[in-house]
């Protein structure tokens, strides 16, 4: 969840208003980019051969928008046009943070009207210059120009409202409040994020599993719990009961019940190993396999002796991503191979096949195990953010629509 965009006028960036409105975008994208944040503006991503209109489609999808609003940004077609793009975003209202610069009129009665007398005059005039052509040839550019222009002047009051209503602190008085504002609600919608999700472990079983598979179950188990997923495991010896105490122990600090975190799937007259947390019965064979996997977002393999690659197949099968800790070898190694040779982009949340490699690392101590956990759990949340988006496109038919 570290990707936002700027949207601001920035084409009059030679005048005096226009170099101040550049400073404090680039300001903002300086202390964004040292917090690890993706920033995304169009003038840098514009470059020769890139298309205007999948771009503003891309910014209306983005994870979060900073909005800078000027006077010039309220008459810009463009800009406008991609605040419309913004609107129609499923909940945009907690994923645009608005900037209002002191020379956009929006705090007034007399300011607001003017704006959107502006853009009706816009229309009008429009109407005048092309007449009926508008409604004879739909597929010119001056009819896809004029729809823009239509559609602005709907939602101008919308938009001016929103701005004008949602409490944002002035990053030109109180530039570190306004980024902590921003982080801190970023971070919390993460956290809403990740607790309706829930990541399957399976890996090595028995009692007396290798210290680089222990290592890397103890963190994981940690870390699970740190970033507020619900954890599910097959109820067995080894790497489920290793992930489950520790996963425990974090939550129960957490003041949080663990049997709304943990839930064990295990066959019908068996009970998990873990003492702990909530069990769902299932029937012996295939059902093991396959209930673990309707709980799941994603699944992580740790080891694994041939079990864990039927559970690499099943979650294939059902489209379930996975990450396999390819250090810890057995059908973790194996799986790990035979992904990257079928690597399926749109399954993995677009995750880079070069980004998935660097999980091939090293492990010898408890250290390093943290370090590939971490890792992990960097692609983790990547990809399940990455799967929430793809959702909410598809719930939103407008904002892929040409």
């Amino acid at each position: 969840m570290n990707q936002i965009y700027i949207s601001y006028a920035w084409k009059d960036n030679k005048s005096e208003l226009g170099c101040q409105r550049e400073e404090l975008v680039d300001k903002i994208c300086t202390a964004l980019i040292s917090k690890r944040y993706n920033l995304i503006r169009d003038r840098n991503y514009l470059t020769l051969g890139k298309s205007i209109h999948d771009f503003m489609q891309e910014i209306g999808r983005g994870n979060y928008i900073i909005v800078v609003v000027s006077d010039k940004y309220l008459r810009s077609e463009y800009c406008m046009f991609e605040a419309v793009k913004i609107m129609k975003c499923k909940d945009y209202e907690q994923k645009v943070f608005p900037v209002v610069l002191q020379d956009a009129n929006v705090y007034t009665k007399e300011g607001q009207s003017d704006y959107i007398n502006y853009w009706k005059q816009q229309k009008e005039k429009l109407k005048e210059l092309i007449g009926s052509e508008l409604s004879l040839n739909e597929d010119s550019a001056m009819h896809n120009v004029a729809e823009k222009i239509i559609e602005i002047s709907q939602k101008i009051d919308e938009f001016m409202f929103f701005i004008s209503d949602k409490l944002s602190i002035d990053p030109s008085i109180n530039f570190n409040a306004f980024i902590n504002q921003l982080t801190d609600a970023i971070k919390d919608d993460a956290v809403k994020l990740r607790s309706k999700k829930s990541i399957l472990v399976a890996g090595t079983g028995g009692f007396n599993i290798p210290d680089e598979i222990n290592w890397c179950a103890q963190k994981l188990g940690e870390k699970i719990a740190e970033y507020n997923y619900n954890l599910i495991t097959g109820g067995w010896d080894g790497v489920d009961y290793v992930v489950a105490e520790k996963f425990a122990e974090k939550i129960t600090q957490q003041n949080i019940r663990l049997t709304d975190k943990l839930t064990h799937v295990v066959p019908r007259g068996k009970q998990p190993v873990f003492k702990g947390g909530k069990v769902e019965y299932t029937e012996l064979g295939i059902n093991e396999w396959l209930d673990c996997l309707r709980y799941s977002d994603l699944v992580i393999l740790v080891g694994g002796v041939g079990g864990t690659y039927e559970t690499y197949l099943y979650a294939k099968q059902e489209k379930i991503p996975v990450i396999p800790i390819v250090c810890t070898n057995g059908d973790a190694k194996k799986v790990f191979d035979e992904m990257l040779a079928n690597w399926d982009s749109k399954l993995m949340g677009n995750i880079l096949p070069e980004k998935f490699k660097s999980l091939n690392q090293y492990i010898n101590d408890p250290s390093t195990a943290e370090d590939v956990v971490n890792d992990v759990m960097d692609i983790v949340n990547e990809i399940i953010f990455a799967k929430m988006m793809l959702n909410a496109q598809e719930s939103s038919p407008d904002l892929v629509s040409s």
